[in-house]
């Protein structure tokens, strides 16, 4: 089975102040994605299944995205918003029990002033308490947020964890270190996987060509080793840069060096361990 790993879903009408991030180049995003403009698409290059994540810190945007995982069974798995920060983080866990399609949560870490938000003290117990419901933790960093996370994932060895967008090196600029460094860094902790996503956005958008990318999946790959990577598109985020065919097609071109049982694992089995998705 095939899995994309990232992917969003928004209504955007009437929430539109939800997406403060929509700005600049990316305002062009400012409308409704739905399961009806994706699934098409993943069927005509091969995917079976998704994981839909969260685009805007509300609890309604959790509840949004469960709504369609139950009307969908596409939607193999929901990674939603809760201010894990919160003094009553328990109590707002315990109103998820029994949701057997979310299976993790995101906080946007890259998006907060203090590029060490990861490991405060807040964040990190609310963290601490995903794992005693079976829940996931996706890391959204960008490279100078690499060490505070790090630092987070020391403090919770049994929380499961993925960086999200290979930490969204600076692809553009061929900017390998610091970024090098420190995702070899956290993929020396067994719990953390790694999604390739995202990554076209993280290039020159005007200009990119496969070579421009390929050595940053690369990097992930000896990092991580091909039991901890997941294909993903980050759609339809990814479309300010090309469509769903061209966006997917460069991440599965570049797994032809992969063996059949690494593509496997790959394509959907990481994923589906990961997130203990029923398939």
């Amino acid at each position: 089975m095939r899995i994309d790993a990232h992917q969003h879903f928004w209504q955007f009408g009437g929430n539109e102040n939800d997406y403060g991030w929509m700005t600049g180049d990316y305002a062009v995003l400012g409308r409704n994605y739905g399961p009806e403009h994706l699934f098409t698409e993943m069927r005509i290059t091969g995917f079976d299944g998704t994981i839909a994540v969260q685009a805007r810190e509300t609890v309604s945007e959790t509840d949004y995205l469960l709504a369609l995982a139950d009307q969908h069974n596409e939607i193999l798995g929901v990674v939603g918003w809760l201010d894990l920060c919160a003094d009553n983080i328990e109590a707002e866990l315990e109103k998820f029990t029994g949701r057997q399609k979310l299976k993790g949560f995101r906080m946007l870490i890259h998006d907060r002033k203090d590029v060490n938000f990861a490991d405060t003290p807040a964040h990190v117990y609310g963290v601490s308490k995903l794992s005693q419901h079976d829940l996931t933790y996706d890391l959204l960093l960008k490279p100078q947020h690499l060490p505070a996370a790090t630092r987070l994932v020391d403090a919770l060895p049994n929380q499961k964890f993925v960086v999200d967008h290979i930490a969204k090196p600076d692809i553009a600029n061929a900017q390998f270190e610091p970024w090098r460094n420190l995702i070899f860094d956290i993929a020396r902790r067994p719990n953390v996987y790694c999604k390739l996503s995202s990554v076209l956005t993280q290039a020159n958008w005007l200009d990119w060509t496969p070579p421009d990318i390929t050595p940053f999946l690369d990097v992930a790959l000896e990092a991580f080793g091909p039991d901890r990577i997941m294909i993903g598109s980050d759609w339809p985020v990814s479309t300010v840069v090309a469509d769903y065919k061209t966006t997917i097609g460069v991440l599965m071109d570049w797994a032809k060096q992969l063996s059949p049982t690494e593509k496997a694992a790959y394509f959907g089995g990481n994923c589906a361990r990961f997130y203990n998705l029923k398939v």
